[in-house]
């Protein structure tokens, strides 16, 4: 069994790659948690207060999901660039790694999607922009 050198910074990149997202999205949650107070003392109302935080809160859903995606169409490619640095078998590795790298572009087609589904304005200005 022959241990590559590769494995520390590919190991390294991909724990980066994990925990941005998850410490990101802990930064809005905790943001929003923050701007709750601000809006509650700025804002009269509480129909308007509620108004702003549910969408706030539908923002930070949405990221989450965005995160979410990125992070399952990264695994494969970060576990199959992991077992090549093992004593993997280098043909398993030739047949899987197009595989993970054509699943790791999945996050660019899914979170346009993502948004569509998401955001009605959005969706709005698409029909408008096509129906032209």
């Amino acid at each position: 069994m022959s241990s590559n050198p590769l494995i520390v910074p590919h190991l390294t990149i991909g724990a980066f790659l994990i925990m941005t997202p998850i410490v990101n999205h802990f930064r809005m949650l905790i943001a929003i948690h923050r701007q709750r107070h601000q809006v509650g003392d700025a804002v009269a109302s509480n129909q308007q207060r509620n108004m702003i935080l549910r969408r706030e809160k539908k923002v930070a859903f949405d990221m989450f999901l965005v995160s979410i995606v990125l992070l399952v169409s990264l695994a494969p490619s970060l576990v199959v660039k992991s077992l090549q640095s093992s004593s993997f078998p280098n043909s398993v590795y030739r047949f899987l790694f197009p595989w993970a790298l054509s699943f790791s572009f999945m996050s660019s087609y899914v979170n346009p999607i993502i948004y569509l589904w998401r955001n009605k304005g959005l969706r709005v200005a698409i029909k408008l922009a096509v129906s032209c």
